[in-house]
């Protein structure tokens, strides 16, 4: 189809929608491997993201079927058989665009017919290079190379830097048990927690238990970290867990946080650790077991949990969410390998400005510049500062144990910008229906939205809602949806 032809139907389309919705429509026509066709200039900073989502979920959308990525922006995607056509609007509510999607089927052969067809792109690992006997005066195929794995161990990242020294004087003829002997006939400042461990043959946690008797006894000391136990608050059972002392003194937020990997009970929970040194454990749902290693060269939602442990992954997810800029500690580069993959979610983060990385050093010199950002430290896992009160993430709880129930990786990234496209739609609905209220109750927006519309409203949904409202709407109901006596008395509770 010619230029001017596919000219001649988006300026009919825009007429249409702009006759309806009275705001302008801008348009992008997108082949079925990301390729733009077709842009609007004023979709031109959106290249990039439209790219990736085609390229992405193509495939996974049916015709027909329309996607709303939680861009903060106005721009929904719809697909035909060959194309997809991607909207997007300055203004105006973005549940507004789905009105296209009666008008869809009356174009989807000419945006076809526009792209033409495709051939499939052949990605490195599924091309296979045929072995060529070199002839005279020819050079021969040069394989191509395998996507190089970029395996991460916390275990040996953080152990290897705690290095143990004798707090006492070991008395000729004293008897030790094996594992109590070794402890301390190499804790001499030259072996580190990962090479003493290693000599024994016995699990980290049976490990860091008698590595914790022989530190309340003074027999050893260890600097610059801080060694507590911790409940499992479900069991009672002990583990144990080392804490870099200036990361707790300098936290801008007076604490922090972390998830422990519980392999000896099937519990999970999150550990809050005060300056003063007073130990909060809270039991959460389980969703994933915590793993040791991961491989950073090959992202997934579920092996970011498995790594960082769902606690930590929902707190960065929320983080991105309300706009709170990240700052991971670390000494190589993973912060902007897992920047990339969050832009699947958040397509306008990037590494350098919404997520930063610096050494824990640096970090120490510089804290209370980063009392507004969530601050990550990769080696020992912890939060080192929250910029907002400490919840228990509910929210992110229930979008991601429904997200793990899809298998395929890609269908869970696509699955996410669902589950946000109906809370979305639902704000819509909300704004409209409270546009007269001075103020409402959480409980009765909730039931509002049930009687009025049939449409269930979690509590822990209106915070997002909220902010969602802000950033679609450009609305700000934070003040007018006010909190109940029952999330005014689970807040008090929390705070205990």
């Amino acid at each position: 189809m010619a230029v001017a032809n596919i000219d001649s139907i988006v300026k009919e389309i825009t007429s249409k929608l702009g006759g309806i919705l009275a705001v302008r429509v801008y348009v992008g026509v997108a082949n079925s491997i990301g390729q733009l066709i077709y842009e609007d200039s004023e979709m031109e900073q959106f290249r990039n993201f439209i790219q990736t989502f085609v390229k992405s979920n193509f495939k996974y959308l049916k015709v027909g079927d329309h996607s709303l990525p939680i861009s903060g922006r106005n721009i929904m995607f719809f697909r035909t058989p060959k194309a997809m056509l991607v909207l997007y609007s300055i203004k105006g509510r973005v549940g507004q665009l789905l009105t296209f999607k009666s008008m869809l089927p009356k174009y989807m052969n000419s945006f076809d017919q526009f792209v033409g067809e495709v051939s499939p792109e052949v990605l490195p690992a599924e091309l296979v290079v045929e072995e060529v006997r070199p002839e005279v005066e020819t050079i021969p195929t040069v394989p191509l190379k395998a996507i190089e794995k970029v395996i991460f161990s916390r275990r040996e990242a953080f152990y290897k830097e705690i290095t143990p020294v004798l707090g006492k004087k070991i008395k000729d003829g004293a008897k030790f048990s094996l594992i109590t002997s070794v402890i301390l006939n190499y804790s001499n400042d030259e072996n580190s927690i990962l090479d003493i461990s290693d000599k024994l043959d016995v699990s980290q946690e049976e490990f860091n238990a008698q590595l914790y008797k022989l530190y309340k006894a003074n027999w050893i000391k260890i600097q610059d970290y801080e060694l507590f136990p911790i409940m499992c608050p479900s069991c009672k059972k002990n583990y144990y867990y080392f804490v870099p002392t200036e990361l707790l003194k300098t936290s801008p937020c007076e604490h922090v946080r972390f998830q422990i990997a519980s392999p000896d009970c099937d519990h999970a929970f999150y550990v809050i650790i005060e300056k003063k040194g007073k130990i909060k454990p809270k039991a959460i749902p389980k969703i994933r077991d915590i793993e040791d290693e991961i491989d950073f060269s090959e992202l997934s939602i579920e092996k970011l949990i498995k790594f960082f442990g769902q606690d930590l992954f929902f707190n960065l997810f929320h983080a991105i969410f309300f706009k709170n800029f990240v700052l991971f500690l670390e000494s190589g580069n993973y912060a902007e390998k897992i920047t990339e993959f969050m832009k699947k979610f958040f397509p306008q983060v990037a590494y350098g400005t919404e997520i930063q990385s610096l050494s824990r050093d640096e970090y120490r010199k510089k804290s209370k510049r980063f009392a507004d950002y969530l601050v990550i430290d990769l080696n020992s896992n912890i939060v080192a500062n929250e910029p907002y009160e400490t919840e228990d993430l509910d929210f992110e709880l229930r979008l991601f144990r429904k997200i793990l129930m899809e298998e395929d990786e890609k269908v869970q990234i696509l699955k996410t910008h669902s589950e946000f496209e109906k809370l979305i739609l639902n704000t819509d609905t909300i704004l409209n229906e409270i546009e007269m209220y001075k103020e409402i109750k959480e409980d009765e927006l909730i039931e509002l939205m049930k009687n009025q519309h049939d449409i269930l409203i979690e509590r822990s949904e209106i915070p997002i809602i909220k902010e969602l409202a802000d950033i679609y709407y450009y609305v700000n109901i934070r003040k007018k949806v006010t909190k109940t006596l029952v999330g005014q008395v689970s807040d008090w509770l929390e705070g205990i």
